[in-house]
């Protein structure tokens, strides 16, 4: 799942299974796939998701979307 971070400029993240496995380390398959899920259906907060990472030291790392280029949110 690409997720736009827009501010002053823009930024993307890739959020798929491995990077939720880095920020929740001790959970299981279904629990990852289950946070995917969520973010994908809009239970879940992209906030929450980074504020975790965050809090758990994972370190993220957002690509610069220059404003001229076209992009996609992908799922």
């Amino acid at each position: 799942m690409l997720i736009i971070k827009n501010e002053y400029c823009q930024y993307s993240i890739n959020i798929d299974e491995n990077l939720v496995n880095e920020i929740y380390e001790n959970s299981t398959i279904d629990e990852i796939e289950e946070v995917i899920r969520q973010l994908k259906d809009g239970e879940l907060e992209v906030s929450t998701l980074i504020e975790d990472a965050y809090l758990n030291d994972v370190e993220l790392h957002w690509n610069f979307i220059d404003n001229n280029s076209t992009y996609e949110l992908e799922n």
